[in-house]
C-alpha cells in the first residue's frame, strides 16, 4: 500500500515543529508539508490541485479558522474530485465542537493534541 501524504494545518510553530519531527521520524507517510492558517492552506490546494491524504487540521487560527477552511475545503474536493481525510486536531474539550465536526462529511475523528505515535500509527493504517 502506497504511502499518504499528510499536511499538517495550525498556527502553532511548535506543534508543527514537534508533530512534523514525529511524522517524519515513523516513516509512516511520503510526505509531510505545514501552513499556518486555513486561507494559507486553501490557496495552495486550490493553485496546485495538491490535495493530501490526510490533513491535521486545527481550530482555532488567525485569518480562516478551521470551520471556514472545511466549508470552503468540501466544496473544492467537490469541484476537483479528490477527497482528503481531515483529522481535527485541537486541544479544545467542547462537546459542541466534536457535534459540529460530524456534520462535515471530510472529518474523519477529533483528536486531541499532541499528536502522539499510536495516533500517527491508527491514521497511517486507515483506509
Amino acid at each position: 500500500m502506497p504511502q499518504k501524504k499528510i499536511y499538517i494545518i495550525d498556527d502553532d510553530p511548535i506543534y508543527k515543529l514537534v508533530t512534523k519531527k514525529l511524522i517524519e521520524k515513523t516513516n509512516l507517510f511520503s510526505h509531510t508539508k505545514e501552513f499556518s492558517n486555513g486561507s494559507e492552506a486553501f490557496e495552495y490546494f486550490e493553485s496546485t490541485k495538491d490535495i493530501p491524504e490526510v490533513i491535521l487540521l486545527d481550530l482555532e487560527m488567525p485569518e480562516m479558522d478551521g470551520w471556514e477552511f472545511l466549508t470552503e475545503f468540501c466544496s473544492l474536493e467537490k469541484r476537483l474530485h479528490k477527497e482528503s481525510t481531515i483529522y481535527i486536531a485541537s486541544s479544545s474539550i467542547a462537546i459542541e465542537d466534536k457535534e459540529k465536526a460530524k456534520k462535515y462529511k471530510c472529518v474523519k475523528a477529533f483528536l486531541s493534541k499532541p499528536i502522539n505515535l499510536e495516533k500517527l500509527e491508527s491514521i497511517a493504517g486507515e483506509d
